[in-house]
């Protein structure tokens, strides 16, 4: 009995010792897991923190590009930004051409498919009546630039074709300022204006008013003028014809040479002929005027001599 007792004892024990071990290893899983787990955010925090950076240098760089201050905006507006330019374009295209008169015609069919506008035309004709020279002024929108040029050059022999772009973003944007801010100048001027009291007040307020009204207008000439030359790009076109191809040789080199210097005989002997006749027309009038008045002198002369006698 005691035996048993000491067994029933001993297995007791064991089985606590087992819960407990089974337990301790439960609380180290446990509190390892829980350090991983720190870790692991630690390392997430990290990660978000220079991915964050890299995000706003990334922004800070479109920003500074598109020229505003960094922070100044999301990269939406930025990009917004970016696209809408304000370019100013030019271009300057010489063509040569047998038949002018058809570059026109397709110079126009180009200016009704750009939707554009002819702003000015000058044609020279031969005596003939043939086409000889024209120069064209086209007025087109910005966007369409490219595609008129490259159809008016198509139009005839291109002997040179110049074009030039200039953004003016940030011209357009500073006179649109300058404008909102002088009216709101005029506005409080006015404002004041009407509540001036002394005759002292009303003409100094008086002439500051015409000064401000002055820079208004000027101002906004300016932004008309910005308005106009970003909706509509410029383009010069010059058409000549080309030079006349010279006569062709006879195969017969010496009859070639026979005829030509027939040709050239008569010419000269045209010349001598017209020379003469051109000098002949010359010395005719002055010989009359001479007979005039030498006859009655040698008559007067010779009857002088013959009463000496």
């Amino acid at each position: 009995m005691a035996n048993s007792g000491r067994l029933m004892s001993r297995g007791l024990w064991a089985g606590v010792a087992a819960v407990g071990l089974v337990v301790l290893s439960a609380c180290t899983g446990n509190s390892g897991s829980g350090a991983d787990s720190s870790g692991s955010s630690a390392s997430d925090e990290r990660f978000q923190e220079g991915s964050g950076g890299q995000t706003a240098a990334r922004a800070s760089a479109a920003d500074n590009e598109a020229g505003l201050a960094p922070g100044s905006g999301d990269s939406a507006s930025s990009l917004g930004l970016l696209l809408d330019r304000k370019l100013i374009k030019t271009g300057t295209i010489t063509l040569e051409s047998k038949d002018i008169d058809k570059v026109l015609v397709g110079i126009d069919g180009v200016v009704s498919a750009q939707r554009g506008i002819v702003e000015s035309e000058d044609a020279q004709t031969d005596d003939e009546g043939h086409t000889k020279t024209a120069s064209v002024t086209l007025r087109v929108p910005v966007d369409n630039f490219d595609p008129a040029v490259d159809a008016i050059t198509g139009l005839g022999v291109l002997v040179r074709e110049q074009t030039s772009t200039e953004d003016v973003t940030t011209k357009v944007a500073d006179v649109n300022a300058r404008v909102d801010s002088a009216q709101r100048s005029i506005d409080q001027l006015r404002l004041l204006f009407s509540r001036a009291n002394t005759l002292g007040d009303i003409i100094r307020l008086e002439s500051e008013l015409s000064q401000r009204q002055a820079d208004l207008e000027s101002l906004q000439a300016q932004q008309r003028s910005l308005g106009r030359q970003t909706a509509l790009s410029t383009i010069q076109v010059s058409i000549t014809r080309p030079d006349e191809a010279p006569a062709l040789v006879s195969d017969d080199g010496d009859q070639a040479g026979f005829v030509d210097g027939i040709k050239s005989g008569w010419s000269g002997l045209v010349t001598f002929v017209q020379g003469v006749a051109h000098v002949f027309g010359l010395v005719l009038p002055l010989g009359t005027l001479a007979l005039v008045v030498a006859v009655p002198i040698w008559l007067v002369v010779r009857r002088s001599n013959v009463m000496s006698r």
